[in-house]
């Protein structure tokens, strides 16, 4: 068997569909890559890896490179803690306001882009800030930063700030789900590969099969594996990975609305695996 490449989210969002592959990934017939979402679109973009965890813009944006793995997705219906809008000023008076977009982010700041223009009638001016940056520096030549991932989750707020959870907002201005990220194939890899990516697809689905019965176990593996400090069980609960219709239709409804904000160059069709 060949030993294909799979990217990885490096967030501890990504556990409940890698815990087995994390915890195996020594044994297993294919090579794990661990970095942000936006490093692991530009390889999965070059074809440097066969199969990953991309961000939904992604898809939408080179979807001729992808075919989509139908069962999983990450995803949240309001709440998610993870995707944050860091704030001087209510998000109301933000028209013409300067915006720090993080770069570990694709799927998230087209969002933003989007909620601010269509649901808010603003024009802003976006400047992406480095992902590790503290968001107080960046701060301070930004009215707003947008921040993602583990980075997010470590933020306390201490009521300097006004803090505007991205998926709560898109799902109450819209009532639709965010799907931030799907799992990409490459079109070539699925011709060549059908039997090693089996093999992954497996290792994902015994991962939800324990996320499902032990939450407890994946939660557990998170607070031995991260420095965050917060309660994992709860930060789980909120997210969604069961690609289900309602989560399907709502990333169609993105894709149409970054076609309409001009962030894309067509609405795509999801081609699944």
């Amino acid at each position: 068997m060949n030993r294909i490449k799979l990217g990885h989210i490096k967030y501890i969002n990504s556990y409940p569909i890698f815990y087995t592959i994390l915890k195996e990934r020594k044994n297993l017939p294919f090579d794990l890559v661990s970095d942000i979402p936006t490093r692991l679109n530009a390889l999965m973009r070059k074809g440097d890896l066969d199969v990953s965890l991309i961000s939904s813009y992604e898809y939408a944006a080179a979807s001729e490179n992808y075919l989509i793995y139908k069962d999983f997705c990450l995803a949240s219906t309001g709440y998610v803690n993870s995707v944050l809008l860091i704030s001087k000023k209510d998000v109301e008076n933000l028209d013409g306001a300067k915006i720090g977009l993080t770069t570990s982010s694709a799927t998230s700041i087209n969002l933003l882009k989007i909620i601010l223009r269509e649901f808010y009638g603003f024009s802003n001016e976006f400047n992406r800030v480095p992902f590790n940056d503290d968001f107080e520096v960046s701060l301070k030549t930004n009215d707003a930063v947008l921040i993602i991932g583990d980075e997010a989750l470590k933020f306390i707020d201490k009521g300097t700030y006004k803090v505007y959870d991205i998926g709560n907002l898109w799902t109450e201005r819209t009532g639709y789900p965010v799907v931030f990220a799907i799992i990409a194939i490459n079109t070539q890899s699925a011709k060549t590969y059908k039997n090693e990516l089996a093999a992954v697809f497996e290792k994902f689905n015994e991962s939800y099969d324990i996320f499902k019965a032990r939450p407890e176990e994946i939660a557990d593996f998170a607070r031995l594996n991260s420095t965050l400090s917060i309660n994992f069980m709860e930060y789980f609960h909120n997210l969604k990975y069961n690609f289900t219709n309602e989560f399907k239709e709502g990333l169609n409804y993105y894709f149409r609305m970054l076609y309409k904000c001009g962030l894309i160059q067509k609405a795509e069709n999801l081609r699944f695996y």
